[in-house]
């Protein structure tokens, strides 16, 4: 539960979908389906903002794919930390260690030696700040395959440093800045993972792929909207290409690892492996389910230049906290048809009984039965009188307190252990 005190709202859209307030979400957006596909669908929304925003104001954009050589030998954690670097371990005394991705963006080549008077390839294409966005695929005959996607925002001048820097001027880059900052990114890629392990060194074809995104005028709405892309046979705009990985299917034989874990929950539920989609005996794929929560514990999966959002004009930022918080506004932000509060002790009594998915398709239709939920709650061994029907306004009345009293302990616990860190009083 949110909030204790508050109970559980099961509430029907006007399209007839369901929507249950008031329980926590795990967030994990590796992880779980549930949470993965509503995060990934808001930072979709968010980065088609950005991009459409900078491109208007005239600053240019361009969607880069790397990727490295991989085998059935390699290990998925290995690869990570090769593309994405080490993570560190206190525990361990270890630090962070640049992957192939931080060195894109380090060095006097790229950045320039500002006490020389010399500019470097950053100042001369306008670079402002990139989105990266880092997936996963596996197959049985090349192993692990994780890839980055990042949009790259170009073609700005800016003043300032930090949370005060500005955009004071856009520019189109020439064919020759740009050739020239394609060049030095496609080396350093190869480079750095050739120096990581010889067997990741990715080809001149494959390893850096630089796709611009155009404009186009959409005549139905006379807004402007991102160019297409084609994926898997159907379109899915650049946004989605970044970071909805919960849409997509794995290519030439390979799987998501949501795939894999459909194949799991498929194969323990005893349908014969051969009508299930995806390959692999059950021991196969849940060895490979292990090896992806472990190495990708503790990574984030979308990441935005830092102060890139403000550069832009938005809000938010790319924490746990904040893919939380990005879950709750999109429960409360559907438009509502009519709703039933139950309460804790009953929602209780529900899940304990796994009666919680029946009780939520009981919600779903072209009208809303509070008898339906009443039925299921009753059936869990709770009272009728457990059920309240609630209006759309009451709807949004009991989410918002649930809503305050959940920052309110946040708040509390963010306290307490800023009084653990700071240690005892003298």
């Amino acid at each position: 539960m949110m909030d204790p005190d508050s109970g559980v709202i099961l509430a029907q859209t006007v399209e007839g979908n369901a929507v249950v307030l008031g329980l926590l979400k795990c967030g994990k957006i590796w992880l779980c389906p549930v949470c993965s596909a509503k995060i990934r669908h808001g930072r979709a929304e968010e980065i088609t903002t950005a991009v459409v925003s900078w491109i208007r104001q005239g600053g240019t954009a361009y969607l880069v794919t790397f990727t490295a050589r991989h085998a059935a030998s390699h290990r998925l954690a290995d690869l990570m930390d090769a593309i994405q670097g080490t993570r560190a371990d206190a525990a361990k005394g270890t630090k962070r260690k640049p992957g192939a991705y931080q060195r894109l963006i380090t060095g006097g080549t790229w950045a320039g030696r500002p006490d020389r008077g010399q500019d470097g390839i950053r100042d001369h294409v306008g670079y402002i700040g990139m989105i990266r966005a880092t997936e996963v695929t596996v197959g049985q005959a090349n192993g692990w395959h994780p890839h980055i996607h990042a949009i790259v925002f170009l073609g700005g001048r800016t003043v300032g440093t930090g949370a005060d820097r500005q955009v004071v001027e856009t520019f189109e880059p020439t064919d020759g800045q740009l050739a020239m900052w394609q060049d030095h990114w496609a080396a350093v890629w190869t480079r750095h993972l050739h120096q990581v392990d010889p067997e990741f060194t990715p080809s001149d074809e494959h390893g850096v792929d630089f796709k611009r995104l155009e404009t186009a005028q959409d005549a139905a709405d006379l807004g402007q909207y991102i160019a297409k892309l084609q994926e898997g046979g159907k379109e899915i705009s650049p946004a989605n290409e970044l970071v909805r990985g919960d849409l997509k299917r794995g290519r030439h034989g390979n799987m998501t690892p949501f795939e894999v874990l459909g194949r799991i929950g498929d194969l323990m539920g005893g349908v014969p492996e051969e009508d299930v989609p995806g390959h692999g005996t059950l021991e196969w794929c849940l060895s490979l389910w292990r090896e992806y929560e472990r190495a990708t514990k503790g990574r984030r999966a979308i990441e935005w230049t830092r102060f890139l959002r403000l550069l832009l004009g938005l809000d938010g930022g790319d924490s746990e906290d904040d893919d939380m918080d990005l879950l709750f506004e999109i429960d409360g932000a559907s438009e509502l048809r009519a709703g039933a509060h139950v309460q804790t002790r009953a929602w209780h009594q529900v899940a304990n009984r796994a009666l919680d998915l029946a009780a939520t398709e009981a919600v779903e239709g072209t009208t809303f039965d509070v008898a339906a939920v009443t039925a299921v709650v009753t059936a869990a061994g709770a009272s009728p009188g457990s059920v309240r029907p609630l209006t759309p306004g009451e709807i949004a009345e009991t989410w918002e307190a649930t809503l305050t009293a959940l920052a309110e302990r946040r708040e509390d616990a963010a306290a307490r252990r800023r009084i653990e860190r700071s240690g005892p009083a003298n």
